[in-house]
């Protein structure tokens, strides 16, 4: 089986572009000493338990996407508060982001950025 992927040339200007290329697909080889795993269908070999297992895995997952439904409200309207108290939901998130990052990250990251701001001339 052969199929097409993309590679990069470069020309003799320097320029680098990507041209399409044929290459080979080969089926996967089993690892040697070792049989390949048939893992069997559930839902063939359960049947009726199977799709009972299936459904209540659907539902639990649709109730996941309810409670971070929620949760992202319940974020939105914690940034709604914030601002209506004044406070810049920006910094309040920026502060939130410091907070979760261990002391020594944050003072290096701001040490780096002071000393970018001095060679750019912007302190």
């Amino acid at each position: 089986m052969t199929g097409l992927a993309m590679r990069m040339v470069r020309g003799p200007d320097g320029e680098t572009r990507h041209v399409s290329a044929p290459y080979l697909v080969t089926p996967a080889k089993p690892a040697r000493g070792r049989k390949a795993r048939v893992v069997p269908d559930p839902i063939k070999t359960n049947g009726e338990s199977a799709a009972e297992e299936l459904r209540l895995l659907i539902e639990r997952g649709e109730r996941i996407e309810e409670e971070i439904a929620g949760m992202l409200d319940d974020r939105r309207d914690f940034f709604a508060e914030a601002k209506g108290r004044g406070y810049d939901p920006k910094a309040v998130r920026a502060i939130m982001a410091l907070r979760k990052k261990d002391r020594g990250v944050v003072a290096e990251e701001e040490a780096i950025l002071e000393l970018y701001r001095q060679h750019l001339g912007m302190l």
